[in-house]
């Protein structure tokens, strides 16, 4: 092989190493917001809006960032938070499923597709992905238990109790 081609094979393995890593961090880490990559200015600018309730600019700016990056599940759990509170709830529903065909465990994207069911008035909706919620908050705790007493699942919790206090 000449030094070109091994070079071509070896950078084809460090980008599927990376890729497998940020798979791996997504079902294990289950939702929380990565920190920006470098040259990642349109996520950076949404995080940014986002953290300032600025939901028209995190649409905006995740937009442009998912459509450069369609496979970041985090920002389309952005993107479907945003449009939840601007209201528009068919698009936010399209982008916690996009999050969720990315990663099915995105703890973050369940818990507020849950949040969004209840915004529409669809409580059964929203018990069912508390169930879903609750099988990937398993999936990270020990022995795979979900063991309210001593096991942290703060989407879960945050859920259940909207779900609650449903009158």
């Amino acid at each position: 092989k000449t030094m070109m081609q091994l070079l071509q094979r070896n950078l084809v393995l460090i980008l599927l190493i990376l890729v497998l890593i940020d798979a791996a961090y997504a079902v294990m880490g289950g939702g929380d917001e990565p920190p920006p990559q470098p040259g990642d200015s349109d996520y950076s600018a949404g995080v940014a809006a986002f953290e300032r309730d600025d939901w028209q600019s995190v649409v905006e700016h995740i937009e442009k960032a998912v459509a450069q990056r369609p496979w970041n599940d985090n920002a389309y759990n952005l993107l479907g938070f945003a449009y939840r509170r601007l209201g528009d709830y068919g698009r936010s529903l399209a982008a916690y499923r996009q999050a969720l065909d990315l990663n099915p465990h995105h703890r973050g994207a369940l818990e507020y597709l849950g949040e969004t069911y209840l915004a529409m008035g669809c409580v059964e909706r929203a018990n069912q992905t508390l169930g879903q919620l609750e099988a990937a908050c398993r999936r990270v705790a020990e022995n795979g238990e979900l063991d309210r007493g001593t096991v942290t699942c703060e989407e879960w919790t945050e859920l259940k109790a909207a779900i609650d206090a449903v009158p």
